[in-house]
């Protein structure tokens, strides 16, 4: 494929009872990261698209990333002979931390409509959003009213409401490539664009995503372990607890990310406007934040060599807004 773009959104569904009576029930809701990867055959009969959704962003650039290498070193996707091991390229792309922290994860691959392959729990108005795209030849703003038909043909009438923001955005050539990463804190949005030239070869699209990934996962880890650096400091996280290990584990992690990233700059010409964040600048900035915002609870005193219960769950950790488990 010559070359590739797309757009990362975070998506939030809210869910309204429409029937009798049921106007004062909440809304229930359903998040999701979207991403289209269409892959370009060289007649449009051999072109495939697939979307993937998963519950936070960076993992699912980096399954985006996934079918692109595959694409590009065997060929479509759909039709071969062996095919291709979804389960496997999902365990690439969890890392250590996701696997000790974030037991909500999820993924979501769909092709025409259908699941190929899933992980973890999402909520099946995903599916049904999905079904209507397909059916609408992937004009997307007609799948939601047609998802609300479908609930009512089934016996249920319901609102859906639908609020969408874009996270990332994607162009790739053989020769040049640019991504235009919006990042979302809790006092302002601001972006950054980095693009990349190749010094010899053509781009690897698949390096190039999971760069991306890298910097969407890094930002809100960084600003993660800043706030809870304040939170250790004012007592409101107990030390030797699950949460003051995630937070030191997420540390490591923000090493790892630094190394993928600069592996990349020494690939490739890369340029940055206005400039590279710097996830070490993120988390002092978390931590003025947090001063400021914080505030020690009144029972501050307490026994930091308490008992920890080693085998008590990690703490999910959220790269998105407030969950719900509500089934629809």
């Amino acid at each position: 494929m010559s070359e590739f773009n797309s757009s990362l959104l975070r998506e939030k569904f809210s869910i309204h009872d429409s029937s009798a009576g049921a106007h004062d029930q909440e809304a229930i809701v359903a998040l999701s990261n979207r991403l289209v990867v269409e892959l370009k055959g060289q007649k449009k009969e051999h072109t495939e698209v697939f979307v993937v959704r998963a519950q936070n962003m960076h993992s699912c650039v980096r399954m985006a990333a996934r079918i692109l290498k595959s694409y590009k070193t065997s060929g479509p996707i759909m039709n071969r002979p062996n095919p291709y091991d979804w389960e496997a390229a999902w365990d690439a792309i969890v890392n250590d931390y996701e696997y000790r922290f974030n037991p909500e994860r999820w993924v979501a691959v769909y092709h025409n409509g259908r699941i190929l392959f899933q992980a973890g729990e999402h909520h099946i108005l995903l599916d049904v959003i999905e079904q209507c795209d397909a059916k609408s030849a992937h004009r997307y703003e007609k799948a939601l009213p047609m998802a609300e038909d479908a609930f009512k043909k089934a016996g249920k009438v319901v609102k859906i409401d639908y609020d969408s923001n874009v996270a990332l955005v994607i162009s790739l050539s053989p020769k040049q490539g640019r991504f235009g990463v919006i990042m979302r804190g809790p006092t302002r949005t601001t972006t950054f664009n980095f693009s990349l030239s190749g010094k010899k070869d053509p781009l690897n699209y698949a390096q190039c995503l999971a760069a991306a990934a890298c910097f969407l996962e890094g930002v809100q880890l960084a600003f993660m372990v800043g706030m809870n650096n304040i939170k250790l400091y004012m007592g409101i996280i107990r030390r030797q607890t699950n949460e003051e290990k995630m937070t030191k584990e997420a540390g490591r992690r923000l090493g790892r990310l630094n190394a993928e990233i600069a592996n990349l700059e020494r690939t490739y010409d890369v340029r940055y406007r206005p400039e590279k964040p710097e996830f070490g600048a993120i988390i002092t900035s978390a931590e003025q934040l947090g001063q400021k915002i914080l505030s020690p609870p009144d029972d501050a005193d307490f026994d930091e060599e308490e008992d920890v219960d080693d085998d008590a769950p990690e703490p999910a950790h959220d790269q998105g807004e407030e969950r719900t488990d509500q089934a629809f």
